[in-house]
């Protein structure tokens, strides 16, 4: 069963970590504003969820048929996977982007639609791929090491990572980080944390101590 797989809980905590990148965090009240203020919130949300969570699904199946072509070189790709995911974390905590974010106007769904809803969840899925290029890397990584189900199954818990306090909590998380601390402090102490979470992750699978 996937829920005992611990790299699915792996991919979950990628996910939280993910919603606290903090180039993300300070727009999140805008995108919650296209979400809730359409006629069709439910029709709208339920568009939303499934655009984000089939955009990062289709990311996991790629990543494994990536990965698959390697899977002849078992004996070292625990080394070249650690490697990438402690390389991530490193990156991480000194805050550099694998890519630049550009600016997109999601003003443009506005409209209460499934269709409206499932294209807004691809491109904030769009978005959020160089706020937390790092910790995304890092899970592709372990779902390149996968086959494609379980690559799939990985980052679609992923985007649940994202999604649950993105819908839930999202507006309360941003105010208060954003309210309560100047931004260099919570920024670098969520730097710290998650480049050492990855990091660790990465000795781990390196080592052999962590199957996924």
């Amino acid at each position: 069963m996937f829920y005992k797989d611990i790299s699915v809980w792996v991919a979950l905590g990628h996910g939280i970590l993910s919603f606290f990148s903090p180039c993300i965090l300070p727009l999140i009240p805008a995108f919650l504003g296209i979400l809730f203020t359409a006629k069709n919130k439910l029709l709208k949300l339920l568009g939303f969820f499934s655009g984000f969570s089939i955009f990062f699904t289709v990311i996991g199946v790629f990543s494994s048929i990536f990965g698959f072509f390697f899977a002849k070189y078992s004996s070292i790709i625990n080394y070249v996977f650690g490697s990438i995911i402690i390389l991530m974390g490193t990156l991480y905590i000194f805050q550099k982007e694998l890519l630049k974010p550009r600016k997109v106007n999601v003003w443009k769904f506005k409209g209460g639609s499934f269709i409206t809803g499932f294209l807004l969840g691809g491109v904030i899925g769009i978005i959020w791929i160089p706020c937390s290029s790092p910790i995304l890397g890092s899970i592709l990584a372990i779902a390149a090491s996968a086959n494609s189900l379980k690559g799939a199954v990985l980052l679609f818990v992923y985007s649940l990572g994202i999604s649950i306090p993105f819908l839930t909590i999202g507006s309360y998380i941003s105010k208060l980080i954003t309210a309560s601390f100047k931004a260099y402090k919570w920024e670098l102490t969520l730097r710290i944390i998650g480049g050492a979470f990855l990091i660790l992750l990465g000795v781990l699978i390196m080592f052999g101590k962590m199957v996924v």
